[in-house]
């Protein structure tokens, strides 16, 4: 195996682990009586699980002796609502943030704007970016604490703002969390560090940009940008 494809390994891997966490997590809290199992919260379970088929099909075509004859292509640009599709990622994330004790808040435009509901681009993808940042804040942040997400259009950019009320990220660290396997000094718990590495990667690829805020008072907040624009016809 080359070393970009047993990058690209890695970081499937990654993923997929994280699909199956945020899945486990709802329904312990659907079969514990934490959360109920509403329409919206099991819509959510089930665009984590098509976002896990679609990493598998990926795995696939790494791997093609694992399904021959199937194939995929790395990007899937569509037109979809970005507004529905982020609601049910900040649903399915709403049982692990429980699960430690840690509010999740989330504010959103009032009146949905319309290139939001006719966004270009890869919904699994989309998803990946949300859920990498969102789950980082929530590891970071202590119980008790709260993980506030920002979601708004900023002229012709959809902007997600998520902060975390962790202890921060030190300066000498904040030039590296975006590069593969780095993790900071006092991080909690055994990251990987591919997380945010892939952020920077598929939000890239999407012609955005990501980038830690300095300007937090407190903890960590990442600034996500999307263009998303629908392609110009020709």
């Amino acid at each position: 195996m080359s070393d970009q494809e047993d990058k690209r390994l890695s970081e499937l891997i990654h993923e997929m682990r994280n699909q199956l966490s945020i899945a486990k997590a709802n329904l312990e809290a659907f079969i514990d009586g934490k959360m109920a199992p509403t329409a919206k919260r099991l819509e959510s379970v089930v665009q984590t699980l098509h976002h896990l088929d679609e990493l598998i099909k990926d795995l696939r075509v790494l791997h093609p002796s694992l399904d021959a004859g199937r194939s995929a292509s790395p990007a899937r640009l569509q037109e979809i609502n970005v507004c529905d599709l982020l609601q049910r990622e900040f649903s399915s994330l709403e049982a692990v943030a429980n699960d430690k004790h840690i509010a999740l808040t989330v504010f959103r435009c009032p009146h949905p704007a319309a290139a939001c509901q006719r966004f270009y681009g890869d919904p699994t993808r989309v998803g990946q970016i949300v859920k990498n940042v969102l789950l980082n804040a929530i590891r970071h942040t202590p119980p008790g604490g709260t993980v506030t997400v920002d979601c708004a259009r900023r002229a012709d950019e959809l902007q997600v703002t998520v902060s975390d009320q962790g202890a921060g990220i030190a300066r000498e660290d904040a030039d590296r969390v975006f590069e593969r396997g780095y993790r900071a000094s006092g991080a909690p718990g055994s990251g990987s560090g591919l997380g945010l590495a892939i952020v920077k990667e598929l939000v890239e690829a999407h012609g955005g940009s990501v980038r830690l805020d300095s300007e937090a008072p407190a903890g960590a907040r990442f600034v996500i940008r999307l263009p998303g624009k629908l392609p110009t016809a020709t």
